[in-house]
């Protein structure tokens, strides 16, 4: 009997997210008797023209991949948006679940499991959550959502009973697998971080030499990259102050690197308020293939991720990215397994207050082998070394 998985994505295709978080795998897993359908749900931000989502369908069924899509709704009158996503996209599944005979539901994170959970209830399909976290909380504590927020409420309302119904949990750290058990979840969980493909993220000196050389950075220069979002449960102000802070330490010493899609009039205003010199901060949003490039250019990493309570069940895709290039890391206390990691391996440093990080530290984070901190990349962030997990939760 083929083995079909309803894939349900609440993301568009082109978002960062899925093309990290969820497409590498369903590359990775292959077998002639699986094949999966894929939902995703398009946002304007991330349109594809009709040439290129037929180049996609034909490079998507290479990997069994049959891929659906439909649009994605928010802004004025949300909750009336999101109940019309709810039923169209619960009708719309449920008929694809039919038709192509699916044998298990997958989604990916909140509020997409709300609708998957749903799903495995309607069609009596066994239901497998990825990145299953406290979606509920990151909103609340970034200060997005208030605790008297529908969204809110019915999120952290629903946590409970879609991981008691669901047949696979995978979570992505120690510590929320043990929160877990201890609100008694019997269900079958098991603890995949966000891997990368590691061919696509390694040391690269000629694009060093090339990116430092074209921004004006001295080798003797030392370089600390943000790479992501900034806003939300991401660093804002405490980014700007880091940067400020660093080049109290010594002016001349620092360049930054900013690989982030937020506006460049944003981050002027930032630079602007903090006093910061333009020409000391470059920024850049990136395509994925010149991420490592970047990343290569660079001396040390910084995991802007807001010291939230529960940031401590996440794991930041970009904290993997780092260490492939082989960049000791900076990390607030907390976020994570990561910060004990980066405390054990010695590959960066795990602070609690920016004003603790100084400038013998920072120097002293230079001595880091690259090769080193790669080699715990491997061990923690490959996908390769999780390929047996994943084709075990979904063959059972």
């Amino acid at each position: 009997m083929k083995n079909t998985i309803f894939i349900f994505a609440y993301y568009s295709f082109k978002d960062p997210v899925f093309q990290s978080a969820v497409l590498p795998y369903l590359k990775a897993i292959q077998s002639n008797n699986t094949q999966y359908i894929l939902l995703t749900w398009e946002q304007k931000q991330f349109s594809l023209s009709k040439i290129e989502i037929k180049k996609l369908e034909n490079e998507l069924t290479d990997y069994n991949i049959i891929w659906k899509r439909t649009s994605w709704h928010s802004g004025s009158f949300k909750l009336i948006k999101k109940f019309f996503d709810f039923t169209f996209g619960l009708f719309y599944s449920y008929l694809l679940i039919q038709k192509y005979k699916v044998t298990k539901v997958f989604s990916e994170g909140f509020p997409g499991a709300i609708i998957g959970h749903y799903l495995s209830k309607l069609s009596r399909k066994p239901h497998i959550i990825h990145t299953f976290e406290p979606h509920a909380d990151y909103m609340l504590e970034s200060g997005v959502w208030q605790k008297s927020s529908w969204e809110y409420r019915y999120l952290k309302k629903m946590e409970l009973p879609i991981a008691r119904h669901a047949q696979h949990i995978i979570t992505a750290t120690f510590a929320y697998k043990n929160k877990l058990i201890e609100e008694d979840i019997k269900t079958q969980i098991h603890i995949i971080p966000s891997c990368i493909n590691m061919s696509d993220y390694y040391f690269d000196e000629e694009s060093r030499l090339q990116i430092r050389n074209q921004l004006n950075i001295r080798e003797d220069q030392i370089t600390i990259v943000y790479l992501g979002k900034i806003g939300g449960m991401y660093m804002e102000d405490e980014l700007f102050n880091f940067i400020q802070h660093c080049l109290k330490l010594d002016s001349d010493k620092f360049h930054f690197l900013l690989l982030t899609n937020r506006s460049q009039d944003l981050i002027d205003q930032k630079l602007n308020h903090y006093g910061i010199a333009c020409d000391k901060v470059k920024t850049k949003y990136l395509k994925k293939e010149e991420v490592k490039n970047y990343l290569s250019a660079a001396d040390i990493g910084f995991c802007g991720i807001r010291p939230i309570p529960s940031r401590r069940f996440s794991s930041p895709i970009k904290n993997g990215e780092y260490w492939a290039c082989g960049l000791p890391t900076l990390i607030p206390v907390g976020i994570s397994d990561d910060y004990l990691i980066i405390e054990k391996e010695n590959i960066g440093l795990a602070f609690s207050k920016i004003e603790e990080i100084s400038l013998n530290v920072i120097e002293d984070l230079l001595s880091i082998s690259r090769t080193k901190t790669r080699t715990i990349a491997l061990r923690e962030r490959d996908i390769n070394s999780y390929i047996d997990k994943w084709g075990l939760i979904f063959s059972n």
